[in-house]
Protein backbone atom coordinates (compact mmCIF):
# COMPACT_ATOMS: atom_id res chain seq x y z
CA UNK A 1 0.00 0.00 0.00
CA UNK A 2 2.74 2.14 0.84
CA UNK A 3 4.46 1.88 -2.86
CA UNK A 4 0.90 2.54 -4.74
CA UNK A 5 0.75 6.28 -5.83
CA UNK A 6 -2.41 8.50 -6.76
CA UNK A 7 -1.83 7.67 -10.42
CA UNK A 8 -2.24 4.10 -9.86
CA UNK A 9 -5.01 4.39 -8.23
CA UNK A 10 -6.59 7.00 -10.74
CA UNK A 11 -5.49 4.50 -13.45
CA UNK A 12 -7.62 1.50 -11.71
CA UNK A 13 -10.54 3.95 -11.03
CA UNK A 14 -10.92 5.06 -14.33
CA UNK A 15 -10.92 8.59 -13.74
CA UNK A 16 -8.24 11.24 -13.82
CA UNK A 17 -5.51 12.39 -10.98
CA UNK A 18 -6.58 15.53 -10.83
CA UNK A 19 -10.39 13.99 -9.90
CA UNK A 20 -8.93 12.09 -7.38
CA UNK A 21 -6.97 14.98 -6.05
CA UNK A 22 -10.15 16.94 -5.85
CA UNK A 23 -12.99 14.52 -4.32
CA UNK A 24 -10.25 13.34 -1.69
CA UNK A 25 -7.17 15.88 -1.64
CA UNK A 26 -4.48 13.21 0.06
CA UNK A 27 -4.22 9.40 -0.22
CA UNK A 28 -4.64 9.01 3.56
CA UNK A 29 -7.85 10.79 2.98
CA UNK A 30 -8.95 8.30 0.09
CA UNK A 31 -7.73 5.36 2.76
CA UNK A 32 -9.30 6.54 5.93
CA UNK A 33 -12.79 6.98 3.31
CA UNK A 34 -12.28 3.02 1.72
CA UNK A 35 -11.62 2.29 5.94
CA UNK A 36 -15.04 3.84 6.97
CA UNK A 37 -16.57 2.14 3.80
CA UNK A 38 -15.24 -1.28 4.33
CA UNK A 39 -16.06 -1.26 8.12
CA UNK A 40 -19.95 0.05 7.17
CA UNK A 41 -19.73 -3.24 5.04
CA UNK A 42 -19.13 -5.37 7.21
CA UNK A 43 -21.25 -4.15 10.01
CA UNK A 44 -24.22 -5.18 7.07
CA UNK A 45 -23.13 -8.06 6.81
CA UNK A 46 -23.42 -8.86 10.56
CA UNK A 47 -26.54 -8.20 10.51
CA UNK A 48 -27.57 -10.34 7.24
CA UNK A 49 -25.98 -12.87 9.21
CA UNK A 50 -27.76 -12.30 12.24
CA UNK A 51 -31.09 -12.33 9.82
CA UNK A 52 -30.48 -15.74 7.96
CA UNK A 53 -28.70 -17.24 10.84
CA UNK A 54 -31.41 -17.69 13.75
CA UNK A 55 -29.38 -20.23 15.64
CA UNK A 56 -26.10 -18.85 17.31
CA UNK A 57 -23.95 -21.56 16.49
CA UNK A 58 -24.95 -21.20 12.95
CA UNK A 59 -24.16 -17.67 13.59
CA UNK A 60 -21.02 -18.12 15.22
CA UNK A 61 -19.79 -20.48 12.32
CA UNK A 62 -21.18 -17.79 9.43
CA UNK A 63 -19.16 -15.10 10.96
CA UNK A 64 -15.92 -17.00 11.29
CA UNK A 65 -16.35 -18.00 7.46
CA UNK A 66 -16.88 -14.30 6.73
CA UNK A 67 -13.88 -13.35 8.46
CA UNK A 68 -11.87 -15.86 6.71
CA UNK A 69 -13.66 -15.01 3.17
CA UNK A 70 -12.73 -10.93 4.26
CA UNK A 71 -8.85 -12.03 4.69
CA UNK A 72 -8.47 -13.13 1.22
CA UNK A 73 -10.52 -9.56 -0.33
CA UNK A 74 -7.13 -8.10 0.00
CA UNK A 75 -3.37 -9.52 -0.94
CA UNK A 76 -0.66 -10.46 1.58
CA UNK A 77 1.36 -7.44 0.47
CA UNK A 78 -1.66 -5.38 1.84
CA UNK A 79 -1.84 -6.88 5.36
CA UNK A 80 2.22 -7.21 5.66
CA UNK A 81 1.46 -3.13 5.10
CA UNK A 82 -1.29 -2.61 7.47
CA UNK A 83 0.57 -4.89 10.04
CA UNK A 84 3.92 -3.96 10.01
CA UNK A 85 3.84 0.44 9.05
CA UNK A 86 3.13 2.37 12.04
CA UNK A 87 1.22 5.16 9.70
CA UNK A 88 -1.56 2.07 8.34
CA UNK A 89 -1.51 -0.20 11.59
CA UNK A 90 -4.60 1.68 12.47
CA UNK A 91 -6.27 -0.27 9.83
CA UNK A 92 -5.59 -3.63 11.41
CA UNK A 93 -6.56 -2.66 14.45
CA UNK A 94 -10.08 -1.09 13.33
CA UNK A 95 -10.25 -4.20 11.37
CA UNK A 96 -9.64 -6.61 14.00
CA UNK A 97 -11.84 -4.74 16.42
CA UNK A 98 -14.88 -5.09 14.31
CA UNK A 99 -14.86 -8.89 13.68
CA UNK A 100 -13.49 -9.79 17.50
CA UNK A 101 -16.26 -7.72 18.72
CA UNK A 102 -19.09 -9.39 16.60
CA UNK A 103 -17.49 -13.01 17.53
CA UNK A 104 -17.02 -12.13 21.35
CA UNK A 105 -20.99 -11.09 21.62
CA UNK A 106 -21.52 -14.31 19.80
CA UNK A 107 -19.44 -16.56 21.45
CA UNK A 108 -20.58 -14.81 25.41
CA UNK A 109 -24.58 -15.68 24.24
CA UNK A 110 -23.13 -19.31 23.10
CA UNK A 111 -21.85 -19.66 26.74
CA UNK A 112 -25.03 -18.66 28.18
CA UNK A 113 -27.12 -21.08 26.28
CA UNK A 114 -24.51 -23.63 27.19
CA UNK A 115 -22.55 -24.54 24.30
CA UNK A 116 -19.19 -23.19 24.98
CA UNK A 117 -17.34 -23.88 28.28
CA UNK A 118 -18.02 -21.60 31.15
CA UNK A 119 -14.52 -21.06 32.31
CA UNK A 120 -13.22 -19.85 28.62
CA UNK A 121 -11.36 -16.63 28.55
CA UNK A 122 -12.91 -15.12 25.17
CA UNK A 123 -10.82 -12.28 24.72
CA UNK A 124 -7.48 -14.85 25.11
CA UNK A 125 -9.17 -17.17 22.86
CA UNK A 126 -10.16 -14.29 20.36
CA UNK A 127 -6.74 -13.14 20.02
CA UNK A 128 -5.05 -16.66 19.13
CA UNK A 129 -8.13 -17.32 16.72
CA UNK A 130 -7.88 -14.32 14.42
CA UNK A 131 -3.75 -14.28 14.80
CA UNK A 132 -3.87 -18.38 13.45
CA UNK A 133 -6.11 -17.01 10.84
CA UNK A 134 -4.23 -13.81 10.05
CA UNK A 135 -0.71 -15.70 9.85
CA UNK A 136 -2.07 -18.25 8.18
CA UNK A 137 -3.39 -15.96 5.37
CA UNK A 138 -0.29 -13.77 5.44
CA UNK A 139 1.79 -17.42 4.09
CA UNK A 140 -0.84 -18.10 1.39
CA UNK A 141 -2.26 -21.01 2.87
CA UNK A 142 -5.68 -22.11 1.06
CA UNK A 143 -8.72 -20.70 2.16
CA UNK A 144 -10.21 -23.98 2.80
CA UNK A 145 -7.04 -24.80 5.35
CA UNK A 146 -8.40 -21.77 7.08
CA UNK A 147 -11.77 -22.59 7.20
CA UNK A 148 -10.94 -26.00 8.52
CA UNK A 149 -8.42 -25.02 11.21
CA UNK A 150 -11.19 -22.30 12.74
CA UNK A 151 -13.62 -24.99 12.73
CA UNK A 152 -10.99 -27.29 15.03
CA UNK A 153 -10.29 -23.97 17.34
CA UNK A 154 -14.39 -23.61 17.83
CA UNK A 155 -15.28 -27.07 18.64
CA UNK A 156 -12.03 -26.86 21.27
CA UNK A 157 -14.10 -24.35 23.32
CA UNK A 158 -17.20 -25.94 22.81
CA UNK A 159 -19.19 -28.26 25.26
CA UNK A 160 -20.21 -32.21 24.28
CA UNK A 161 -23.65 -30.56 23.94
CA UNK A 162 -22.58 -27.55 21.71
CA UNK A 163 -20.55 -29.70 19.51
CA UNK A 164 -23.31 -32.17 19.05
CA UNK A 165 -25.24 -29.01 17.80
CA UNK A 166 -22.79 -27.76 15.98
CA UNK A 167 -22.27 -30.64 13.36
CA UNK A 168 -25.85 -31.56 12.92
CA UNK A 169 -26.77 -27.48 11.85
CA UNK A 170 -23.00 -27.05 10.23
CA UNK A 171 -24.02 -30.39 7.73
CA UNK A 172 -27.77 -28.34 6.89
CA UNK A 173 -25.46 -25.53 6.84
CA UNK A 174 -23.36 -26.75 4.02
CA UNK A 175 -26.24 -29.08 1.97
CA UNK A 176 -28.39 -25.62 1.79
CA UNK A 177 -24.81 -23.57 0.66
CA UNK A 178 -24.55 -25.94 -2.10
CA UNK A 179 -28.25 -25.39 -3.18
CA UNK A 180 -27.45 -21.83 -2.69
CA UNK A 181 -24.25 -21.88 -5.62
CA UNK A 182 -26.30 -24.46 -7.60
CA UNK A 183 -28.72 -21.42 -8.16
CA UNK A 184 -26.53 -18.48 -8.19
CA UNK A 185 -24.73 -19.82 -11.21
CA UNK A 186 -27.68 -19.74 -13.35
CA UNK A 187 -29.36 -16.30 -12.30
CA UNK A 188 -26.85 -14.09 -10.28
CA UNK A 189 -25.14 -11.25 -12.63
CA UNK A 190 -21.47 -10.59 -12.33
CA UNK A 191 -19.95 -8.76 -9.16
CA UNK A 192 -19.39 -5.56 -9.36
CA UNK A 193 -15.90 -4.56 -8.24
CA UNK A 194 -14.28 -1.34 -7.73
CA UNK A 195 -10.35 -1.44 -7.26
CA UNK A 196 -9.12 1.33 -5.50
CA UNK A 197 -5.96 0.31 -3.85
CA UNK A 198 -4.16 -0.49 -7.43
CA UNK A 199 -2.81 -3.32 -9.25
CA UNK A 200 -1.72 -5.49 -6.04
CA UNK A 201 -3.60 -3.60 -2.98
CA UNK A 202 -7.30 -3.86 -3.83
CA UNK A 203 -10.52 -3.42 -1.91
CA UNK A 204 -13.20 -4.98 -3.45
CA UNK A 205 -16.51 -3.36 -2.94
CA UNK A 206 -19.36 -5.78 -3.90
CA UNK A 207 -22.21 -4.20 -5.45
CA UNK A 208 -24.29 -7.17 -6.08
CA UNK A 209 -24.53 -9.76 -3.57
CA UNK A 210 -22.98 -8.76 0.04
CA UNK A 211 -24.62 -12.27 0.63
CA UNK A 212 -22.02 -14.24 -1.23
CA UNK A 213 -19.32 -13.26 1.32
CA UNK A 214 -21.30 -15.96 3.69
CA UNK A 215 -20.63 -18.75 1.14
Amino acid sequence: MRGVRMDDIAKQMNVSKKTIYQLYNTKDKLINICVETYLNRVENIFRIIRHDSPDILVCLWEVSKAYIENLYRANPPFWNDVFRYSEYKYIFTEYNSTWSSELENIISICQKEKYIIPDLDISAFLESFTTLLYNARFVECLPMMLRNSACFMLRGIMTANGIERFERLRDVSCKKVNEKISIKRLTSPPCVALAVWGETHRTLFCGEGLRRIKT
